[in-house]
């Protein structure tokens, strides 16, 4: 079983049944196999697997050829806002504002309005001591970013910066905020 596993998750068709994340994971279950084999026959004591460790694969194996398109829970509008920072209030253009929130309307609804227009994203918590939310950092999507797809945007450290001037990364390591954009038309 573990050689036709390793054999499946090593397969170059295209017509494979299995996504290449699946693949990854079959690989490993194959290894996992292997090594529970090879333990199982030895005569020497070594690190054992216990069945506890096996059990948690369990949900890892039924959930292989399972894909729930569905998003977890429902998501709900929200609804736009304007930020202007001071000075940047004359001699604006806006277009008259559609019904709808965030997520609602095709591309072509979400029209670049001022030049060098963004969407942000601040992340809050909340302070218990203090009793007040405050900004742990924000990302932001430019105009031309709108599309439907995967985006992966980096995090910025507070205050949120509306003018982007001076942006400094939340941290050095590779941190990101991933989205999945699906535009509906209406």
């Amino acid at each position: 079983l573990a050689r036709h596993l390793q054999k499946e998750a090593q397969s170059q068709h295209n017509n494979s049944e299995f996504t290449e994340e699946q693949k990854k994971t079959i690989g490993k279950i194959a290894t996992c196999l292997e090594l529970r084999s090879a333990a199982l026959q030895s005569t020497q004591s070594q690190e054992e697997f216990k069945l506890e460790d096996l059990k948690k694969l369990e949900p890892i194996l039924k959930n292989i050829l399972t894909y729930n398109k569905e998003f977890p829970f429902d998501v709900q509008p929200v609804p736009l806002r304007r930020i202007l920072a001071p000075g940047e209030e004359e001699n604006l253009e806006f277009e008259e504002e559609e019904e709808g929130g965030a997520g609602a309307g095709s591309p072509d609804s979400f029209p670049a309005r001022v030049p060098g227009a963004a969407i942000f994203f601040e992340f809050k918590h909340y302070k218990p001591k203090k009793r007040f939310t405050s900004t742990k950092c924000f990302a932001f999507m430019e105009m031309d970013e709108i599309k439907p797809g995967p985006i992966v945007i980096e995090l910025y450290k507070k205050p949120t910066d509306f003018k982007r001037k001076k942006l400094q990364l939340l941290t050095k390591k590779p941190l990101y905020l991933h989205l999945h954009q699906t535009l509906h038309k209406e």
